[in-house]
């Protein structure tokens, strides 16, 4: 649904619209085609969705995942996360799950550390996720905005994952001229066509 190989890409949604439900059917995506993982989160995945989207995963591409939960300190975790990245390369992702808070204002620590980690993208592809938030001032044309100001708009490909206004289960991937729907499904989020 979105080209995220061999770059930094910056997932934003709305509450409850499937960021980490988008992210989990790319790492099953990612070890199927033989590649690695690190998963780096602020709060683990339920764990019955993360069995019920990477159930086709065998004991040999489980080992291929590493999961980071670096809790509130994303910034004071970079390290571990670079160190871990070293030797990925196309076929790998590295995914950091809420790299900020969803709430206020993204702290300048994380800031800076987002656009630190955006630099592994030159060898191996990168996703960052954060929540929207609603747009106060009616400058955004989708009444939402993203989390990190333009240092990470500048450091990063950003697209919209929202909430579908009229129909149930129905979400919208939106960013650099694509837009996408998509069914939210037990098994992650399925790219519809028309």
């Amino acid at each position: 649904m979105i080209d995220f190989e061999g770059r930094a890409v910056h997932i934003s949604a709305s509450p409850g619209a499937g960021k980490t439900t988008l992210c989990l059917g790319i790492v099953l995506d990612t070890i199927l085609n033989g590649g690695r993982v690190i998963w780096a989160c602020r709060k683990m995945p339920d764990p019955d969705r993360f069995r019920d989207i990477l159930h086709d995963i065998d004991e040999q591409g489980l080992m291929r995942i590493s999961i980071l939960n670096f809790s509130s300190d994303f910034a004071g975790n970079l390290g571990l996360i670079l160190r871990g990245a070293e030797d990925f390369g196309r076929d790998d992702v590295v995914i950091v799950d809420d790299w900020c808070e969803g709430h206020g204002r993204a702290r300048k620590d994380d800031v800076y550390a987002a656009k630190k980690l955006a630099l592994i993208a030159q060898k191996t592809s990168l996703i960052i996720t954060s929540s929207s938030y609603e747009d106060a001032s009616g400058i955004s044309d989708s009444g939402w905005l993203t989390r990190g100001g333009t240092q990470i708009e500048n450091s990063f490909a950003t697209f919209l994952l929202l909430k579908h206004p009229k129909k149930e289960g129905i979400r919208i991937i939106s960013g650099e001229d694509l837009v996408v729907l998509a069914r939210m499904t037990s098994e992650g989020l399925k790219e519809l066509v028309s």
